[in-house]
């Protein structure tokens, strides 16, 4: 009996480190994610959305890119099915994303928690806990650590956005828009440490460009962002040191 309510002891301390490693995770996600979502919080009361919108959006939707595309389309006057199906495209990548976590889940979490958590998977967050799972086998409680904080800090700098933003105007003025692609760089310079990690990366940077300049008009702007993804994965099977 002793040995058993020891063993239980033990589960409960290394569940509380996991989830205090996944919190600990999450810091680079929020830095970037504070200046980003008080962006979208200012630009989505200007497109007309009130703060329990601009805020539900946030928590309902979670996908960065894909928000800041359907306020400005909403404030352009696209039609609501638009705004859907190009949301649609541009997220298509978390497809390629859940189906990487696969071998990581399967034997350490069921398929009712794994389902959860994925709610919350975002590039960074995908990022930061594929790079840890590299050395640690994926845990519950590390998973949940790192969504939920990356998920708070998104929907609280949405709510001051929205709140606050009035003051401020232009957050372009103050460089929040580089946000995004800053915290994406970082990201990338943690998760490259091989050769062929790196040739991938600078492929897809390639094809994104490419794609995006040549792409006809009429093509949503972001359809560069799935072919990068696309030939991402495809060029990571083939490349190898």
């Amino acid at each position: 009996m002793l040995y058993h309510e020891k063993e239980q002891e033990t589960g409960i301390l290394m569940s509380k480190q996991e989830l205090y490693q996944g919190i600990k995770g999450a810091f680079p996600i929020v830095l970037g994610y504070l200046p980003l979502g008080f962006a979208f919080g200012v630009l989505a009361r200007d497109a007309g959305l009130s703060l329990i919108q601009a805020v539900s959006m946030s928590a309902l939707c979670l996908t960065g890119a894909g928000q800041f595309i359907a306020v400005g389309m909403s404030k352009a006057g696209g039609s609501l099915i638009a705004i859907i199906l190009t949301n649609v495209l541009v997220n298509l990548r978390y497809a390629l994303f859940a189906a990487s976590t696969v071998p990581h889940y399967k034997e350490r979490l069921s398929p009712a928690v794994a389902t959860a958590l994925s709610y919350g998977l975002t590039d960074e967050v995908y990022a930061v806990s594929m790079n840890r799972y590299r050395t640690h086998r994926a845990t519950a409680s590390y998973l949940a650590g790192l969504v939920f904080t990356a998920h708070l800090s998104w929907v609280g700098s949405t709510f001051l956005g929205a709140a606050l933003g009035h003051f401020i105007g232009n957050t372009e003025q103050l460089g929040m828009n580089f946000a995004l692609p800053a915290m994406y760089i970082s990201l990338l310079v943690i998760l490259v440490r091989r050769k062929s990690e790196l040739y991938t990366a600078l492929a897809a940077a390639l094809i994104a460009l490419l794609v995006g300049h040549f792409a006809p008009a009429t093509m949503s702007t972001n359809f560069n962002i799935v072919a990068a993804t696309l030939a991402g994965a495809t060029l990571g099977v083939f490349f190898r040191d």
